[in-house]
């Protein structure tokens, strides 16, 4: 399980440093992989996410809190992508794709960049 968390840490700062350097053209490849039409079936992500950060919540200790409220969140939000009014979902998307600053966007990405250390440096 440790590896797993691993990967979770070592994905989370590939991709926040991505958002970081390249806010632009990241965003351009996130919204091709991540189509509004197809986002019922791409919730799974953030649901294997969850349970594995849940999971490694048990079994790392270490990282007990931090894993298990990422886990949980990553778990709720793959249950309302697949469960939540898809009108909401789409306005949603189109918010964080099409309108949202580049600077809350580069906030996200630096976040996403700690968390990811957070999870590294403590297992």
């Amino acid at each position: 399980m440790n590896i797993a968390l691993y990967i979770v840490a070592i994905l989370w700062i590939i991709i926040g440093v991505f958002i970081l350097l390249y806010t632009e053209r990241t965003m351009k490849i996130f919204k091709k992989v991540f189509p509004t039409k197809r986002v019922r079936v791409l919730s799974i992500f953030p649901i294997i996410f969850g349970i594995v950060l849940v999971i490694g919540a048990f079994v790392c200790t270490q990282v007990f809190f931090l894993s298990l409220i990422l886990g949980a969140l990553a778990l709720l939000k793959g249950l309302y992508l697949i469960m939540g009014p898809m009108p909401q979902i789409k306005r949603l998307m189109d918010w964080w794709f099409n309108k949202a600053s580049a600077s809350y966007i580069r906030l996200c990405g630096l976040i996403i960049f700690v968390l990811g250390i957070a999870i590294l440096s403590n297992l």
